[in-house]
């Protein structure tokens, strides 16, 4: 009994770390490949899930696909440098591609 009350508490506790850390934004390309298409590149925005320099994060986004002139919605993770990241993502292209996969780079606001 005392099992089926201790099994969420791990999922409870993991999805209340992000709400300790501070978010931010960013700005970048992004380079798409898979999901029936011979890739395409992208302008995308993306918030970060902290704001931590020399450290990773989770990443949600939407890219404007230039070669398809679709939106692209993802999530993925990222490095955050010095006001700027390198990420990976995996997103879905609306245009009825299918998912696809993705690595972008860019700027972002104030990483500490």
């Amino acid at each position: 009994m005392t099992n089926r009350f201790l099994t969420p508490l791990p999922l409870i506790l993991a999805l209340a770390t992000p709400v300790a850390a501070d978010p931010t934004v960013g700005l970048g390309l992004s380079f798409t490949w898979g999901g029936g298409s011979q890739g395409d590149t992208g302008v995308g925005l993306r918030v970060f899930s902290d704001d931590e320099r020399k450290k990773f994060a989770g990443t949600v986004g939407v890219d404007f696909m230039l070669g398809s002139q679709t939106i692209r919605p993802n999530v993925g993770i990222a490095y955050l440098a010095r006001d700027s990241y390198v990420g990976a993502d995996v997103g879905f292209g609306l245009d009825g591609s299918g998912a696809n996969v993705g690595i972008g780079l860019g700027l972002a606001a104030d990483t500490k």
